[in-house]
């Protein structure tokens, strides 16, 4: 059964269409999906960002926010489109218990965000928000901009997470959550 849920899934979203710079190819090859599914578990269990979540919860301050990046963040773009990265999906999980918002910032550009938000759905992502880029805007400013409008709408970011320092510039949020990139390798 869930070997034809993913191939309907793959079907309905397929892979976006990316390519590799000079620069991210100089890096070398990328791990296999094993080896980065352990990276990534790794991290989750090194930082505990769920304990930080029940910590923040428990301050009893309203309208608090997880904000995420999408591409090998939350969805596994790379390695098995579009399948959820479901220590991030456990994650949001955790944060809708407690109250919090969920909010997704992505490097795709808002006016093609459709495909993206279905994916998001079918892989079992609730959420309060997507923000995409606008055209001319470099994707770090983009991601700082859509985390500083949720902010002015009384959100407090109490955790960012995502795999590139695009999505760590600025300082609209309190602690973050890097995933690995493996170099910018991994979009």
């Amino acid at each position: 059964m869930r070997t034809l849920a993913l191939a309907l899934m793959l079907a309905l979203f397929p892979a976006p269409l990316a390519a590799a710079s000079a620069t991210e190819r100089a890096t070398g090859p990328l791990p296999s999906a094993a080896q980065w599914q352990a990276d990534v578990r790794a991290v989750y269990a090194r930082k505990r960002p769920g304990a930080y979540l029940t910590q923040r919860a428990a301050s009893g301050e309203k309208r608090l926010a997880v904000v995420l990046d999408i591409d090998n963040t939350s969805l596994a773009t790379h390695y098995s489109w579009p399948a959820p990265i479901k220590r991030t999906l456990r994650l949001t999980r955790k944060a809708e218990s407690k109250g919090m918002g969920v909010f997704f910032v992505t490097g795709r550009f808002a006016d093609s965000l459709d495909n993206v938000t279905r994916a998001l759905d079918a892989a079992g992502y609730h959420h309060d928000g997507i923000c995409g880029r606008q055209h001319g805007e470099t994707l770090a400013d983009s991601k700082q901009r859509c985390r500083a409008e949720y902010a002015a709408q009384g959100w407090t970011i109490v955790l960012n997470v995502g795999n590139r320092s695009t999505d760590f510039v600025g300082a609209d949020y309190e602690r973050k959550l890097r995933l690995p990139s493996y170099g910018g390798a991994l979009s």
